[in-house]
């Protein structure tokens, strides 16, 4: 499947997948620091990107500063990330 930028409104795209590219973008952003237990990547692995909106439900990875008002995206470490899917879903155990 491709992965083409997606018109959201004008200005504004996203992607099904997020490119390599944006992930490195919002590591940068965040100075390589997890924003919820202010660990750096050195010592919790590399930050995840997490949808505000699911991607089962029309979720994009967008091409936005993190801060944005219209961003559905997040950046975690791994355990900050399972936790917050941990809390989304209190019946399924995260991976």
């Amino acid at each position: 499947m491709e992965n083409k930028a997606i018109l959201i409104e004008p200005g504004v795209y996203g992607y099904r997948i997020c490119p390599q590219w944006l992930k490195n973008n919002f590591r940068l952003a965040v100075k390589y620091t997890c924003p919820r237990c202010h660990k750096q990547e050195s010592e919790c692995g590399t930050l995840q990107i997490h949808r505000k909106n699911r991607g089962c439900n029309g979720g994009l990875y967008t091409v936005l500063p993190l801060n944005h008002p219209k961003s559905n995206c997040d950046i975690d470490c791994r355990n900050c990330h399972g936790l917050l899917h941990a809390n989304e879903y209190p019946n399924v155990k995260s991976k």
